[in-house]
């Protein structure tokens, strides 16, 4: 068996929605991203009835096929949330969002995306990674989040 030499980068942006912190926040929850997110469906693995909490397991499909996450930290005074998403044969990624409010009533939410390959092709998609993609995702986040917030409205 051959040792693998697992990569790994870091990712980091930003999205400015137009909602108070509390509100925005939650967006950021399993649930609360199938309000902006296109194609959003977890499914809730454990523990049975729970919307959010620390510890809880959900499933996605993604293009790939399934990815498994784990909320590993959750606090809601702070607006902070840590995810591991794993997605098998590929790589592990740790996702921290991290929501402040903004004098306009707006809120700054910082992402970071860190990922860590499990194979030689998570190694692989991990090199065609970039920082420029990263913020075209963070863009397309920003409006879809902003559509939503605006749409509630009408």
């Amino acid at each position: 068996m051959s040792c693998l030499c697992p990569r790994a980068i870091t990712f980091q942006g930003q999205v400015v929605a137009d909602g108070e912190v509390g509100e925005v926040f939650l967006l950021f929850s399993p649930g609360g991203e199938k309000l902006w997110v296109p194609g959003w469906e977890p499914e809730f693995l454990y523990p049975s009835g729970t919307d959010w909490a620390q510890g809880q397991i959900f499933r996605t499909r993604e293009e790939t096929g399934e990815a498994v996450w784990i909320v590993t930290r959750l606090d809601h005074a702070q607006h902070t949330v840590e995810y591991h998403r794993v997605e098998p044969g590929r790589y592990v990624a740790r996702i921290e969002v991290n929501c402040r409010p903004t004098h306009d009533h707006r809120t700054r939410v910082a992402v970071a995306y860190s990922f860590i390959g499990l194979s030689e092709k998570g190694n692989q998609e991990i090199d065609a990674m970039t920082q420029h993609a990263y913020d075209a995702k963070m863009g397309r986040w920003t409006a879809w989040i902003n559509n939503h917030l605006a749409s509630r409205g009408r």
